[in-house]
């Protein structure tokens, strides 16, 4: 890997990171499930996979949800919603899905749910050209 493909890796870091706060206005909950995704993004990636096109299109689709309120920013918020109640550490609120008739505690729901939740995600991405994650 040459120090060119090493400073675009990192210029693209830096940009998501930016464009991705701006989005959240700089709330406190989103600005660190962002910067826990991204994080993890990048360090598992693999470096021959860097697609520059991808970036781009994604840092557009961030910008139009910094821009308009719309789907994109809708979009953006429930990603982040959803890696938020996927951390360990969250003290989960049982009852808030108490009244929707859904037991929290019923594993294969979960896993059933975010696996759906994530194959969507993928099919958006693969349709966008983004790399959202």
């Amino acid at each position: 890997m040459t120090s060119v493909d090493h400073n675009a890796i990192i210029h693209a870091y830096r940009h998501l990171y930016r464009q991705g706060l701006k989005v959240v206005n700089y709330s406190t909950p989103s600005r660190y499930v962002l910067l826990r995704t991204l994080r993890s993004s990048f360090r598992s990636f693999a470096h021959r996979d860097f697609d520059p096109q991808k970036i781009s299109n994604t840092m557009y689709f961030l910008q139009r949800a910094t821009d308009v309120a719309g789907l994109e920013h809708r979009i953006v918020k429930n990603l982040l919603m959803v890696r938020y109640w996927e951390q360990p550490q969250v003290r989960k609120e049982l009852r808030q899905l108490k009244g929707l008739g859904i037991d929290q505690r019923h594993l294969p729901l979960r896993k059933d749910a975010i696996k759906q939740f994530n194959l969507t995600l993928m099919l958006l991405n693969e349709s966008l050209g983004t790399c959202l994650n």
